[in-house]
């Protein structure tokens, strides 16, 4: 019996080492799994990231066979390449010729052995799009490229200091090294006076289940408070945590340094990326993530009373966030201005216009989702203002005001504009959940098979489905508010002008509404807007050939169209941008003088 229990340990032990010893893989970079944007704004460009030589000694003996490149756009002749030397020769490529939008996954023409010294990994493309991918992590590293003046490492440039593009190397071999990487969003922001939380990221970059993890954080270099975490990752994955901190008494902004301690009660491989820092903002108000539901609809559907329940329901139990727009089709409610977006069927939505992901307008569903939306603060800060321009009605005075907590360059967002009615009388509803046969339906159970209700949320006119060209700058300074106004015409077939709200979307690179905000259209001037104190703006008027600020103490700098700075006088017709600063708040606006 002995020797049958000692013959049974000895073949458990081999399948351990067996197991212990066989090749396996990681993805190794400096992004997360999301691809955010583009960087750079060239259809023609090369993008690398920089493997230091503590890093390749690591996973010395390793190979590196597969790359996975992240594009924000299609790109084609998308070159793959491993080298020491930026200029010089390369030690492996592969032509992958076309790729597309997010990851590709694309195997070189011969593997690369990591020797233990340094390295990059990258990638040139060209085509008809800005495709270069990033994220919204930074390191010193992460973000080499050439836009055609050749390399520059723009993660260190203080003009940019660059977020990491997205490239990840696919490291295989045994025995490989148990590393995870903590990581932040370089800023983030918390209210004055409330409590809050400080939110981390762990990656697991090992094949290696990870159960617990010992984190601590610091403010302005003061004591560490330590947590531990308990979780289950497993090989390649990401996870978010967060400290509990009762907040903070002053509107300041504090560095914050995050530290990964132990891993399963041990120190992981590589110390490297077990520390991050990053920026706490703490403002009076902390600007807003709205969600955006762009629903598919008709009067002559019989299942979309669920959606006329959904944005009903969710408008009133979170009217500063959730923003439902209705669009009608093939109804006397339809506006062609909505023409660009279709539906597979009906009712059916999108959250945030991800055309790739349509969903049913159900309320339980859309709540949970807007729920895990706005709990993330925003990069980008929205509000809309809107007056008729007088007691016709005809005309709306509308601006957007978008604030930005970090300075960029390259941005690609746009302002689009949605005019919404509520209160339309004089239609008649299918309704497929007459009767009760179908459950209950937020009282459309009660009402006939034909009802006649008033139709809220109406998207009466989309002034621009994808943005106004040039309605936000390309590159901004941190905490600066940028305003994009126009006049806009209201339909001919609204019925209740006291009845419209304005939204304003702002829409990224990639079609996506990024952020927006929605307000009701004021009577007139008099009565009208007010600045609002989060996103308090300065008036700028154009009179006898020169810009004037009203009602705001700064400092104006105006900029003509290619960025030079001209004299504030005698001003000719052309595009301008005005920049105003005062103590720690700059504002900056394109101005049209005719």
């Amino acid at each position: 019996m002995k020797k049958i229990s000692f013959i049974l340990m000895l073949l458990f032990s081999l399948v351990a080492m067996q197991m212990q010893a066989a090749t396996t893989h990681c993805f190794w970079g400096y992004c997360n799994s999301k691809v955010s944007g583009e960087f750079g704004s060239k259809t023609k460009a090369k993008g690398a990231i920089y493997i230091p030589a503590d890093i390749a000694q690591l996973y010395k003996g390793k190979t590196i066979s597969f790359v996975k490149v992240g594009l924000a756009a299609m790109a084609n002749s998308v070159n793959v390449f491993i080298t020491k030397d930026l200029n010089g020769t390369s030690i492996t490529t592969k032509k992958a010729g076309m790729l597309y939008n997010g990851w590709n996954e694309v195997k070189l023409s011969s593997p690369y052995t990591i020797d233990g010294e340094a390295f990059y990994i990258g990638y040139s493309y060209e085509g008809d799009n800005a495709s270069m991918g990033r994220s919204d992590m930074y390191s010193e590293n992460g973000c080499w490229a050439d836009l055609g003046d050749g390399w520059k490492n723009y993660a260190t440039e203080k003009e940019y200091k660059a977020l990491a593009l997205t490239i990840q190397a696919k490291i295989s071999g045994e025995n490989m090294p148990k590393d995870l990487w903590i990581y932040s969003n370089r800023d983030f922001i918390v209210k004055k006076g409330a409590p809050c939380k400080l939110p981390f990221g762990i990656m697991n970059m090992s094949p290696r289940v990870a159960r617990n993890l010992q984190v601590g954080y610091s403010i302005d270099g003061g004591a560490e408070t330590v947590a531990d975490f308990k979780t289950t990752m497993g090989a390649n994955t990401e996870k978010e945590f967060s400290f509990d901190h009762p907040g903070f008494n002053e509107s300041k902004t504090h560095t914050i340094k995050f530290r990964l301690i132990s891993v399963d009660g041990a120190a992981d491989s590589y110390s490297g990326n077990d520390t991050v820092t990053s920026k706490i903002k703490v403002m009076d108000a902390v600007p807003r993530q709205r969600f955006v539901v762009e629903e598919g609809t008709g009067t002559w559907c019989g299942w979309c009373p669920m959606g006329i329940v959904a944005l009903d329901q969710l408008s009133k139990k979170y009217p500063e966030t959730f923003i439902g727009i209705a669009v009608h089709k093939s109804d006397p409610l339809q506006t062609t201005s909505y023409n660009s977006m279709s539906f597979s069927g009906y009712p059916k939505c999108y959250i945030n216009r991800n055309l790739d992901y349509p969903t049913q307008p159900e309320a339980s569903g859309l709540e949970a989702s807007h729920n895990k939306a706005v709990a993330i603060a925003p990069n980008v800060g929205v509000e809309v203002k809107a007056e008729f321009t007088d007691a016709s009605k005809k005309k709306i005075n509308a601006k957007a005001l978008t604030t930005f907590f970090t300075a960029q360059n390259g941005l690609k967002y746009r302002i689009s504009f949605v005019l919404v009615e509520n209160g339309i009388k004089g239609y008649t509803q299918a309704n497929y959940f007459a009767g009760g046969g179908q459950g209950n339906m937020g009282g459309f159970e009660s009402l006939p098979s034909y009802a006649s209700i008033d139709m809220d949320h109406v998207a009466r006119m989309n002034y621009s489905y994808e943005g106004f060209k040039e309605s936000v700058p390309t590159s901004v300074q941190a905490d600066e508010t940028t305003e994009y106004a126009a006049v806009l015409n209201v339909p001919a077939s609204i019925q209740h002008a006291d009845s419209l709200h304005l939204v304003a979307l702002l829409i990224n690179s990639k079609g996506l509404i990024e952020n927006a905000a929605q307000v009701k259209v004021l009577p007139d001037p008099v009565t009208g807007i007010t600045d609002n104190a989060k996103l308090l703006a300065p008036e700028i008027i154009f009179a006898d050939g020169r810009f004037e600020l009203q009602g705001f103490n700064g400092t104006m700098t105006v900029y003509n169209s290619n960025g030079q700075i001209v004299p504030n006088g005698s001003l000719p017709r052309g595009i301008y941008v005005v920049k105003v600063v005062a103590e720690n708040t700059s504002f900056v606006r394109k101005m049209f003088v005719k």
